[in-house]
């Protein structure tokens, strides 16, 4: 009974069995952020927001953080012409929001409300303040996988979100031999 009465209502409950009996709430996901590198992982787990978004009638704010611009002072460093790169960072900005729309579209999932958020910075703490900021309720993303040794030595992306967000996280493993 109560599993079709969450059914009905829209919602996730997490219930835990103590030693007094069950406790448990009521969690609505209105407000989803799924974080984007847009490589086929990152697919995986946005279908899987997707999926959440049309179960939950939430809204999805795809985020992609693009670290390799560089910053004035190495601007300067690098005698870099501000101009060729304000237009180089202006056409990768179109891109990733082309190729984000596209994806949603690919996805069957036009139906959905989406938002397009390009920022500039490190992911692991972007994906952070993003969610802080916009107070989202649940965070889908992707594994990040190990693909460097600095990754042993400070951890993942998806090791910082989990440990650092201000909201459940929600992490999709990419298959090995996908």
């Amino acid at each position: 009974m109560l599993e079709k009465c969450l059914k009905t209502i829209n919602a996730f409950a997490l219930v835990a069995v103590t030693e007094t009996g069950i406790k448990g709430r009521i969690i609505m996901f209105n407000n989803i952020l799924c974080p984007t590198d847009l490589k086929e992982r990152a697919l995986l787990a946005l279908k899987k927001a997707v999926q959440i978004a049309h179960q939950f009638n939430s809204k999805i704010r795809m985020l992609n953080v693009h670290d390799e611009f560089i910053n004035k002072q190495e601007r300067e460093m690098l005698r870099v012409s501000f101009e060729s790169l304000k237009e180089t960072y202006a056409q990768v900005a179109i891109e990733s929001r082309d190729q984000m729309r596209a994806t949603i579209h690919n996805l069957h999932a036009e139906d959905i409300q989406v938002d397009y958020l390009l920022r500039e910075g490190k992911p692991a703490k972007k994906i952070v303040e993003v969610a802080q900021k916009l107070s989202v309720d649940l965070i889908v993303m992707a594994t990040d996988g190990r693909d460097s040794i600095k990754d042993f030595v400070t951890g993942t992306i998806t090791e910082h979100v989990i440990n650092n967000a201000p909201c459940p996280v929600l992490v999709i493993p990419y298959p090995i031999n996908p």
